[in-house]
């Protein structure tokens, strides 16, 4: 993509985006030309000849897309295809993969800044419907997209292509890794035929991490079924597709990972956070806090063979009331592999007397995903005396975006002198083939009105 700008007059200029040969004129005010330009600058050099992929499963892919400028790699002339994306790197890729105009004005999310190098493209899709935030109001640019939640974002993309046929999933050894929300669409991608993996074409993965190598190939087919006449049909990785050619690195795999205690009970200041993780032996692993040290991974040693260990202490700086954390397996030879932890971790949520921190509310013993059944007593944490809300939904299918069907219950409570709040939930009707409920749960401070909110899906028991 290249951005010519055109004479300016006063706070705005006229401009032209070039993009796989369309040009789309702009009047674009100095605030959001600043974001394109920061856009344009991070985004990385173009090339067919990476120094990294020759030889790499995915080459064809890569290479395609790099030379469709869709794609594109680092100041060193790499690709890096086994690095993990993120959901801002991922919304600029979809933004030139499927030719959408870039989009001015205030961000729509909390977490990104109008100077932000992606922003421009985050409302891009944001305005599209293809990616959407979280309840909160956030975008999560930072946080790494999983297989699973990317082929949401591209069987929208599809449209009337992929239609839903569960009996597609049967052709996949983990169907029963995908999770409730994501069934529809992977059901819609195994149908139209874009998932790709390797050297396991009939393994969806669905909860991995994303690499860079894997989303071009992902995109790459996606590109093909909406009916790309320019892109030759490449197989590599696709069920039906040929078999790796031997000798095929050993693919690793992350099989459980547990910590030293219970997640959602806050570590504090001074507490040891201790990680362990079962997978592929003798390789070399590492785990990463989302917000506390992206930067620098923490080395785990193998104790056991395929059994690994690492740990870190908590500092009196650290605060992260629902992060993640995940750990990375590598092995010269191999596909490095990363997976998140299933729960989210809270880490110096409260004070010394166990008085939250945070207005946002905190729900304990229940995650994404969880079984629950009416009556039910609900349990969390916010600051002391906000006012809770719950809001209970059945919703006739989770697929990328919810459908609501039918509002079930709302309820209110106040928080007592230490934040803890207790929500007696009846026994409520269920509709007729809801396959979930959205818990809403709402908290405000009753001396400043602001009001944070937690979303919960989780399944009938």
């Amino acid at each position: 993509m290249t951005l010519i700008v055109a004479q300016g007059r006063g706070n705005s200029y006229s401009n032209s985006v070039v993009n796989r040969g369309v040009i789309v004129n702009y009047r674009l005010s100095v605030p959001f030309l600043s974001s394109v330009v920061a856009l344009v600058s991070a985004l990385p050099a173009y090339s067919q000849n990476f120094t990294d992929v020759t030889g790499y499963w995915a080459e064809q892919y890569v290479s395609a897309l790099a030379q469709r400028q869709i794609i594109g790699g680092f100041p060193d002339n790499t690709f890096k295809p086994n690095a993990p994306i993120t959901r801002a790197q991922f919304a600029a890729i979809v933004v030139r993969a499927f030719n959408l105009p870039l989009a001015g004005g205030s961000s729509t999310f909390v977490d990104v800044p109008a100077n932000y190098w992606a922003a421009p493209a985050i409302r891009a899709v944001s305005n599209s419907g293809l990616v959407t935030g979280f309840p909160d109001g956030s975008f999560r640019p930072e946080e790494r997209i999983t297989r699973g939640q990317a082929l949401i974002v591209l069987t929208k993309a599809l449209g009337n292509k992929a239609t839903p046929n569960p009996a597609a999933l049967d052709r996949y050894a983990d169907k029963q890794a995908v999770p409730d929300w994501a069934l529809d669409s992977t059901s819609r991608a195994a149908n139209a035929g874009i998932i790709v993996n390797f050297p396991n074409a009939n393994v969806i993965a669905p909860n991995n991490i994303a690499t860079r190598g894997e989303v071009a190939a992902l995109m790459y087919q996606t590109l093909f079924r909406m009916g790309d006449r320019g892109l030759p049909p490449i197989t590599i990785g696709t069920v039906g597709g040929p078999a790796p050619t031997p000798p095929v690195a050993q693919v690793l795999t992350i099989d459980n990972i547990q910590l030293n205690r219970d997640p959602r009970s806050a570590f504090t200041a001074g507490d040891e956070l201790i990680v362990t993780a079962v997978g592929t032996p003798q390789a070399s692993a590492s785990f990463v806090i989302a917000g506390i040290n992206q930067s620098q991974p923490i080395a785990m040693r193998e104790i056991r063979p395929g059994v690994y260990e690492g740990s870190y202490t908590i500092r009196r700086t650290d605060g992260q009331l629902n992060t993640s954390l995940a750990v990375t397996l590598a092995k010269q030879g191999f596909n490095s592999i990363s997976r998140d932890f299933h729960s989210s971790i809270a880490i110096n949520s409260t004070g010394p007397d166990e008085t939250p921190r945070t207005l946002k509310p905190e729900i304990v013993g229940l995650k994404n995903n969880d079984p629950i059944a009416f009556p039910a007593e609900i349990r969390g944490r916010t600051i002391p005396e906000a006012r809770v809300q719950l809001v209970v939904d059945a919703v006739r299918n989770v697929a990328g975006v919810i459908s609501v069907t039918q509002r079930l219950l709302e309820q209110a409570t106040i928080a007592n002198a230490q934040g803890r709040f207790i929500l007696q939930v009846p026994r409520v009707a269920t509709l007729t083939g809801a396959s979930a409920y959205r818990l809403r749960f709402s908290a405000t401070n009753p001396q400043t009105n602001q009001t944070e909110v937690t979303e919960l899906i989780l399944r009938p028991q």
